[in-house]
């Protein structure tokens, strides 16, 4: 199977092309590190490093909490060495545990089959609520408003 795109929200589409395939039936996903991404010593910035972390283990989460919206509760990095320009960052998420709301995600980051950073973190399942039209709230006051 052949890469896909999933770079959908404003924050996605600042932070990169970030892509996805199945192999071996696990989700893998990559994004190539550019000029944009780099610190002042020319290798791959740490919050970027973080940042894609962040967006591929969110994303597993969401896949497993059956594509509804969730948020990161926590997070924590390691940090084995880094990536430069050009460089494929390569992630194959593993969830760990999940529960009703929680999901517990660990993470690899590979650049030419070297480890660079690892993760953990825990996301929550979030349940967004329509906000009401104050027409809406009339009909259904309760008094409590």
């Amino acid at each position: 199977m052949s890469w896909k795109s999933i770079s959908n929200s404003s924050y996605s589409k600042l932070l990169g092309h970030l892509e996805t395939k199945k192999e071996g039936g696990e989700d893998i996903y990559r994004m190539r590190v550019s000029d944009s991404h780099l610190n002042s010593g020319k290798f791959a910035h740490g919050g970027f490093l973080m940042s894609f972390l962040d967006n591929v283990m969110g994303n597993a989460a969401y896949k497993t909490f059956g594509n509804k919206p969730c948020v990161t509760i926590s997070m924590s990095t390691n940090f084995t060495f880094s990536a430069s320009a050009g460089d494929d960052l390569i992630a194959q998420p593993k969830i760990e545990r999940v529960t009703k709301t929680l999901c517990f995600v660990s993470c690899q980051v590979l650049v030419k089959n070297e480890l660079i950073v690892s993760g953990s973190g825990i996301w929550k399942l979030v349940n967004w609520k329509t906000p009401k039209t104050l027409q809406e709230k009339i009909l259904a006051d309760d008094g409590g408003w």
